[in-house]
């Protein structure tokens, strides 16, 4: 036997499961978008109250008489919102008695306002015609996500011009910064792609959507919708004096991803190295260049058909992260070589060893793109073998032991 609090919190629970906007919108489908949608499918509404049994009537007679008089003063403190449904039951210890056996509701605005939620239907509901009116394509997807409306209620009209704008200007070919909606701050979409990309999938045509692109991030919207955005850059410098005329005379460069790939510089060797550090003292090598500051950022690199030409390294600190950026690389390119990056150097430089943080260190048991040398050093490094949380930082390697280990 739920109490009254109960029971309307169990109605409250029902409404925000949507299961009311559904079978509203369902029903506003089959007739054809009528703004006056029937609702006689669901309403009268009724809540099923407990069955009272023969036992209760015999070993709890008070809590049921209890229970029947709090529903009823509590109809009549709600008695503009709804009924409360009696009928008469024989019970074999008590014969007939009258028990309420339902609540019911006689339409969806008694219910809403005896919920606290009219103000939210009715601007569901403004918010459904004019979408109908617009965008009568959203109507069947918006059936099975009304909480995809009352998420955006507030800003829905806003939502909706900016899909104008998208269906009138397919793969628009500038930054978000350069589209002109009325009324719109190119802020706004910056802080909605989530739904707009929803609807706008709804809305477009498949040659206009780049099917290969599905999540948000790393510009995951501008990617999918033809919209420029701002490219990775790739910073190097050239190791060889006579390669520099062939860049007008610049040694230290920072160029887009896509400038990158065009360059296809004749050079034998590229080194790749975290630290910014070690990419502007780097000593100088002959047909050579060394790539710097991409961190994890070494996927930027991973479409440049050029470097696949080139004997590749990769220099990272010797501790968990490092190795699982080398792996990352060699993802992308396969045969790319470690450089100091053993056992040897770690040895070497024992005495500018340090601690790798112990809320940094990489997750992974096993790296399976590492050489089997370097997959026994990650493991005694993740082991301990060596010391605690050991970290031999890149940057700690004396200048004179990395310039002999280049030659």
């Amino acid at each position: 036997m739920k109490a009254p609090a109960q029971l309307k919190q169990q109605l409250k629970k029902k409404w925000q499961s949507h299961f009311f906007h559904k079978a509203w919108l369902e029903q506003y489908l089959l007739q054809s978008g009528k703004e006056e949608v029937s609702t006689h499918t669901l309403f009268p509404y009724s809540l099923t109250l407990s069955k009272i049994t023969d036992k209760q009537m015999l070993h709890q007679f008070n809590e049921v008489t209890d229970w029947i008089e709090q529903l009823t003063l509590f109809q009549v403190r709600n008695s503009q919102y709804f009924n409360l449904t009696w009928q008469a039951l024989n019970f074999r210890s008590l014969g007939k008695q009258k028990i309420p056996t339902a609540i019911t509701f006689a339409n969806i605005e008694c219910l809403a306002r005896f919920l606290g939620y009219w103000q939210q239907w009715q601007n569901f509901i403004a918010k459904v015609l004019v979408t109908n009116t617009q965008f009568p394509l959203l109507l069947p997807w918006l059936q099975h996500k009304p909480n995809e409306l009352l998420q955006h209620v507030d800003v829905w009209s806003k939502i909706l011009l900016v899909c104008h704008h998208f269906v009138a200007n397919p793969k628009p070919d500038c930054y978000l910064r350069e589209l002109s909606v009325k009324g719109i701050d190119t802020k706004f979409i910056g802080l909605h792609k989530g739904i707009l990309k929803k609807l706008l999938d709804q809305l477009l045509s498949s040659d206009v959507i780049n099917a290969d692109i599905s999540k948000l991030t790393d510009h995951g919207f501008e990617k999918r919708f033809g919209l420029k955005f701002p490219q990775p850059r790739i910073r190097f410098r050239v190791l060889d004096q006579s390669m520099i005329a062939d860049l007008g005379g610049f040694s230290d460069l920072e160029v887009t991803v896509d400038e990158f790939a065009k360059l296809n510089l004749l050079c034998d060797k590229v080194y790749i190295t975290e630290n910014k550090t070690n990419g502007l003292a780097f000593p100088q090598v002959n047909n050579a260049i060394v790539i710097f500051g991409l961190g994890y950022g070494i996927n930027a690199l991973k479409n440049i058909a050029w470097l696949k030409q080139c004997r590749l390294y990769y220099w990272g600190d010797i501790d968990t992260h490092g190795f699982a950026i080398l792996a990352q690389a060699r993802s992308y390119f396969p045969k790319i070589h470690s450089f100091l990056m053993d056992e040897a150097t770690l040895l070497a430089c024992k005495e500018f060893w340090g601690q790798e943080p112990a809320d940094k260190r990489h997750p992974s048991k096993h790296l399976v793109q590492l050489t089997k040398a370097e997959q026994t050093l990650y493991q005694q490094l993740k082991n301990e073998h060596f010391q605690e949380r050991l970290r031999l930082e890149q940057e700690r390697i004396p200048f004179e032991y990395w310039q002999q280990r280049l030659y």
